[in-house]
């Protein structure tokens, strides 16, 4: 497989400058979140520049898709939508549960709760993901979903399609909370009560199983 010549370093510029954000149609932080993943068939020849809008027009494209076969049922711009997107995606394993989690955080906007999204969190540490710690969730970020209301100002990864498509669609539930069963997949709970109580079941389950 061929390399493509590009500079790393000019790419990651490119992302993050106002002037070429803004040539691309975008009211973004950065192009985090916009540069669709999917296979491309990319010439040698490209620049950084060329790469990145054809990232950006794919992104464009299945995005415009989604909104033609469904509408939001939030008033939420892209921005908005793709920022939740990213969030979906870093928690979910198994893209069943996509618009489960996805009417979590919905039904968390619209009660005007924080939204306490592990995977922004992790976003704002430096280094690899890792377990969090509550000394974690102090940190002084506006991506910090534990301190400051609403989604953070932008998107924390680049979401594929199935994410958008959760984030702009939700499934309709009476969830407010959910917690990792430590196996891929997540328990769905109404309120902080139930919550607790998941938590305390899979603490029970662990212990069980170191004891084996």
């Amino acid at each position: 497989k061929d390399k493509l010549q590009i500079d790393s370093f000019e790419f990651i510029r490119l992302t993050q400058d106002y002037d070429f954000i803004h040539s691309l149609n975008l009211d973004a932080p950065s192009l985090e979140g916009f540069l669709f993943p999917d296979t491309y068939i990319l010439l040698k020849t490209y620049t950084e520049e060329e790469i990145l809008r054809i990232l950006v027009k794919q992104y464009d494209h299945n995005y415009r898709l989604l909104l033609q076969e469904f509408k939001s049922i939030r008033c939420m711009n892209m921005l908005e939508i793709t920022a939740l997107a990213s969030i979906i995606q870093g928690e979910a394993v198994h893209e069943d549960e996509m618009p489960i989690i996805s009417s979590v955080y919905h039904n968390r906007l619209d009660e005007n709760m924080l939204l306490q999204a592990d995977p922004t969190i992790q976003y704002i540490i430096p280094g690899k993901s890792r377990r969090l710690y509550n000394k974690d969730l102090d940190v002084d970020s506006p991506y910090n979903t534990y301190k400051y209301k609403g989604l953070p100002p932008g998107p924390i990864n680049n979401p594929g399609l199935s994410a958008l498509k959760a984030a702009i669609m939700p499934a309709e539930t009476e969830y407010f909370y959910f917690v990792s069963n430590g196996e891929g997949r997540h328990i769905f709970t109404r309120n902080n009560e139930e919550h607790n109580q998941a938590k305390l079941e899979l603490k029970r389950k662990r212990r069980l199983k170191r004891k084996m």
